[in-house]
């Protein structure tokens, strides 16, 4: 069992055709893509797990994500947890377009970049806190005034 992980091991550095400067610039130009979406406010990030306060965390198989597009939120997230109040009207619950009333913005340190943004939608009003890396790994958490909070995880589409 070890000689076949040695083995499998050994190959695929073989197959790495990648050089180290090869590496290190591509991460630069992941990185300036990143910059670049996050300071025009305009970008996208596709979820791949969620992390639910009372029910664990879970693979997310579908096509979730969080949009900016300048002064807007796109939110197409998936939800459970406890409602603390019932809602009346459409119950969008996490999936909504709405426009954004605070933004703020930190800038990057140390390789992540700290972003705050407020929103209310037909039901709540929900605070948002993004932590994106410069590779474009992102986790959000989402604060709601009716709901449990939630968090997910995610990686930013810089190739659109």
């Amino acid at each position: 069992m070890v000689v076949v992980s040695v083995l499998m091991g050994s190959l695929l550095m073989a197959c790495s055709t990648m050089t180290k400067a090869e590496r290190e610039a591509k991460e630069a130009e992941q990185a300036k893509m990143v910059k670049e979406a996050l300071d025009k406010r305009h970008y996208k990030i596709d979820i791949n797990m969620m992390y639910a306060r009372r029910f664990g965390s879970k693979n997310v198989t579908s096509n979730w994500s969080l949009e900016v597009k300048g002064d807007t939120l796109v939110s197409y997230l998936p939800y459970i947890g406890v409602a603390y109040e019932a809602s009346f009207g459409s119950n969008s619950g996490l999936n909504f377009t709405a426009p954004i009333s605070n933004y703020e913005d930190d800038g990057f340190k140390k390789g992540k970049r700290m972003i705050r943004l407020r929103v209310k939608n037909e039901d709540d009003l929900l605070d948002y806190q993004l932590e994106v890396m410069d590779n474009g790994n992102t986790s959000i958490d989402v604060m709601s005034r009716k709901r449990e909070g939630i968090s997910y995880s995610g990686q930013m589409d810089v190739e659109r």
